[in-house]
């Protein structure tokens, strides 16, 4: 049975509405729609981070449409292909993606049109652009939305709005929120350009938030959870540490932005769609491939409190899904609609130093990871088209 695309995560529905298009590319796109009719969808030339990312409240002005090139046939329909990082990957890593997916180049969006989180995300895929929707209820757009209690507390100075960052770092964190309480009590809150700076500082890189009068404190993975659009304890387990919830948190997909580049799907599958789903962490469906036990576990619990229909199949280890193993899932569901991966940015640290090396690393880029993605979207592809 087919999974659950409307359930994409609980609470969450699909509703149409008009939106412009929040995305940009590193040159010109090579998207399609399922028919044949292919679309065009904005453009600007590569931009840094610091270009990209712009200060919260300070949003840029969404660059218009300009038309596009086409997707070669072969790449332009089903099985459509979803490949995603959160890291800020470097623009050779990204060429090295574009080179192994059919030259499709990537489509980079900022979270902050979607949440209190400001963040760049890219994409390299072959969906459609058009009739791209919002889905609802939507995330907190900003701070004061996700934890309305701390207004109250919080300074003028301090013009947060969004999120900068997601921090996962938890050691001597408790201290020196009490040392930057000592100096604002000492102070009486008339503080001098140098010591707001220092705060603000910190409170950007460690998310750090006002809970009471002269006291910060770092936000807390529910909040988290909120702002990138998960349900309440999605990442609770008694196998994981906090910073085991942040960590696995600063790595996952922002779902509302996801949500929005997949909304397309919702029309063209209205029953469900079969995805095949490679090192999403806590995000996935259908057939999942994470080596995560407790990520396992997280999305065992979704899957079965959220009573998705259909069945959730679960593999450990990449390197054992072979051709005849993809074959017998292929049959088993009757192909995939989609088939989705996420950089395992998590994994970087089990990089071998040979894989650094060869250059198979670059910047947080697994290149060794992404081309066990790549190996299996051909075969899946191939395999498919044999068949139709």
């Amino acid at each position: 049975r087919n999974f659950d695309y409307e359930e994409i995560h609980k609470g969450k529905r699909i509703k149409e509405e008009h939106t412009d298009d929040f995305t940009s590319f590193v040159g010109p796109a090579y998207l399609s729609s399922r028919n044949g009719n292919f679309q065009s969808s904005s453009s600007s030339r590569y931009r840094s981070g610091k270009d990209q990312i712009q200060a919260a409240g300070e949003l840029p002005k969404i660059p218009k449409p300009e038309p596009c090139k086409i997707l070669f046939e072969m790449v332009a329909g089903p099985p459509y292909f979803f490949y995603g990082s959160v890291a800020n990957l470097s623009h050779e890593s990204w060429t090295k993606v574009s080179q192994f997916l059919y030259a499709v180049e990537p489509e980079f969006v900022n979270t902050q049109f979607f949440s209190a989180l400001i963040r760049k995300e890219g994409y390299a895929h072959n969906l459609p652009t058009e009739k791209r929707f919002h889905i609802h209820p939507k995330s907190p757009l900003s701070i004061e939305e996700a934890i309305p209690h701390s207004k109250k507390w919080w300074p003028s100075w301090d013009t947060r709005k969004q999120l900068s960052c997601i921090n996962s770092e938890t050691s001597g964190i408790s201290q020196l929120c009490d040392r930057l309480g000592r100096i604002l009590v000492n102070s009486q809150g008339l503080l001098s350009v140098e010591q707001q700076t220092d705060i603000l500082h910190h409170c950007r890189t460690l998310n750090l938030v006002w809970v009471g009068h002269h006291k910060l404190s770092p936000m807390e993975p529910e909040y988290l959870e909120q702002i990138l659009g998960y349900p309440l304890h999605y990442t609770q387990d008694a196998e994981w540490s906090l910073a085991d919830r942040l960590q696995s948190l600063k790595h996952s997909f922002q779902t509302d932005t996801l949500g929005y580049h997949l909304s397309v799907l919702k029309s063209m599958y209205p029953g469900g769609l079969r995805l095949l789903s490679l090192y999403c962490g806590i995000g996935s469906g259908v057939v999942s491939i994470e080596s995560s036990p407790v990520k396992q576990n997280i999305l065992k619990k979704w899957w079965q409190n959220t009573e998705q229909t259909g069945e959730l199949v679960q593999i450990e280890d990449i390197q054992k899904v072979s051709s005849k193993k993809l074959e017998h899932l292929i049959n088993r569901f009757g192909g995939f609609d989609l088939i989705v991966c996420q950089n395992p940015t998590g994994n970087t640290s089990k990089i071998s130093k040979l894989d650094a090396e060869d250059g198979d690393c670059i910047a947080g880029f697994d290149f060794t990871s992404f081309y066990e993605f790549v190996r299996i979207l051909q075969r899946v592809r191939n395999t498919m088209g044999r068949n139709g």
